[in-house]
């Protein structure tokens, strides 16, 4: 009797559980979707795919749809609140309907089966997916970029008289369109169209408030002077400044000169002018720029800081006495110089009229001044060099160079703390070899003759002077003696 009721009791146990499997798998593969299921809200559970779209047509028909809106946000900041259907974003109930027909219809049995008896005893809500109309949504996106783009803004330091101003730098902003569109093309497609988040790129300036705060006062300018009336080197000279100008130097950094003016070609602005090579003058692109080189290395020296590389010239220039001038080549020649301080260093420049100066700002040592001495020795005789001229007059002359004695130049650099001399550092010595003055003149002897006669002949006799260039231009020239030479202290 008691086996009859186990087997019994079995029975009424897994007939139902078989029943109830049967009755699933014959479910599945029915076309009804899964009772307790929502779109969006509206319930189509129980309901077949085309009962379920017109369920859902009727509700989020167009008119109904266009009304709904979405926040666009930015750092958890509302920018803008648009309709969906400004933005051309439209319902996917052919989606819609998909998804809810794979609501316990999974390739797991149990999985399946879980899923079908949750929707059935509490429901599954799912979103309503949407599709994006890019072209639209571009067009309004654009739109949002033009007020939220911001252009960076470099933090500058300016110079009102001899004090200094510094004015804030600001991060800009860019709006990336085309990453944004896909951001929310996926989301719009997952039924996410409450909140559509903005893909903005922050950028950061290459110079900033704090790498600039230190600098406080000018602690080495330079003035030389040009002709504005040769109006091509003038314009080289302008350009090559403004290419130095706002060139920040953070501490222990060494620049290039080539490097930040660049090549000296017509594409990048460049014009033919006058320039010296190996002692000759001729004319190419850049003519004028070692006068920017040079102007930049005085004021360097006098700011107390490290010369890495520096080339001078074949022969003296007119606007910077010998041993204080640099010649730049891009590709061979540079100037280089480093910033040997724990505070940034910012260069400017500034053209006016004939006038050419280089200042650099830095944080002041207080009680700390540089002086640049130089001791000059010249040599050499003051010779002509006569050149038949066949395309001249007879008699006829044209000096087409002047010439020059020949120099031998130390330069040293004295760091002066409250009036007592605690460094002193030989920067140079250079040697510039007399150049004869160049004559052109007609073929007659007696010319020759006449002109080699009145060329007026110099002592053979070497002469030394002193020139101390104190602070930042004031200048003391002392003639000496031969044979009572001072010592430099």
């Amino acid at each position: 009797m008691q086996r009859w009721f186990l087997v019994g009791a079995l029975i009424g146990v897994f007939v139902p559980i078989v029943g109830g499997g049967l009755t699933f798998q014959l479910w599945q593969r029915s076309n009804v979707l899964a009772f307790g299921i929502h779109v969006q809200g509206v319930n189509i559970g129980g309901t077949k795919p085309d009962q379920a779209r017109q369920i859902l047509e009727r509700v989020f028909n167009s008119e109904t749809f266009s009304r709904i809106t979405a926040g666009v946000f930015w750092k958890e900041r509302a920018i803008k609140r648009v309709r969906l259907s400004e933005l051309g974003v439209k319902p996917d109930i052919e989606k819609a309907v998909k998804e809810a027909l794979q609501i316990g219809r999974r390739k797991s049995f149990r999985e399946s089966l879980v899923e079908f008896v949750r929707a059935w005893q509490g429901g599954v809500h799912l979103p309503m997916p949407c599709r994006l109309d890019e072209k639209t949504a571009a067009q309004i996106l654009k739109q949002i970029a033009k007020s939220l783009n911001r252009p960076v803004r470099q933090a500058l330091v300016e110079l009102v008289g001899d004090k200094v101003h510094i004015i804030p730098s600001n991060n800009g902003l860019v709006v990336k369109v085309d990453e944004t569109l896909n951001l929310w093309r996926e989301r719009l497609s997952r039924g996410q169209w409450e909140t559509l988040p903005l893909i903005v790129f922050e950028v950061k300036p290459e110079v900033s408030t704090e790498d600039v705060a230190s600098i406080d006062s000018i602690i080495g300018r330079a003035t030389t002077t040009f002709r504005t009336s040769d109006r091509n080197r003038t314009h080289n000279i302008r350009l090559a400044a403004a290419r130095l100008d706002r060139v920040l130097i953070r501490p222990k950094e060494t620049i290039s000169f080539n490097e930040i003016v660049g090549p000296r070609t017509p594409k990048r602005g460049f014009k033919m002018a006058r320039i010296l090579v190996r002692g000759q003058f001729t004319e190419d692109f850049g003519g004028g720029v070692c006068q920017v080189s040079g102007t930049l290395y005085l004021a360097a020296l006098r700011a107390g800081m490290e010369i890495v590389q520096r080339h001078r010239h074949s022969r003296p220039v007119e606007y910077l006495p010998p041993g204080l001038d640099v010649t730049v080549n891009f590709g061979s020649l540079d100037l280089k110089i480093r910033n040997p301080y724990d505070a940034p260093i910012y260069l400017r420049t500034f053209v006016k009229g004939g006038r050419l100066t280089v200042l650099v700002l830095g944080k002041r040592e207080k009680g700390v001044i540089y002086k640049i001495v130089r001791t000059v020795e010249k040599f050499g005789t003051s010779e002509v060099k006569p050149i038949p001229d066949q395309n001249s007059s007879q008699g006829m002359t044209k000096v087409t160079d002047k010439g020059s004695k020949g120099y031998r130049v130390t330069i040293w650099r004295l760091r002066v703390e409250n009036g007592i001399v605690t460094k002193r550092e030989r920067i140079s010595s250079d040697i510039y070899l007399p150049r004869p003055k160049v004559v052109r003149i007609g073929m007659q002897r007696a010319t020759l003759d006449t002109i080699s006669s009145q060329t007026p002949q110099t002592s053979q006799n070497p002469q030394t002077s002193l020139v101390t260039e104190i602070g930042n231009g004031q200048r003391l020239q002392e003639q000496m003696q031969q044979g009572n030479e001072q010592k430099l202290p």
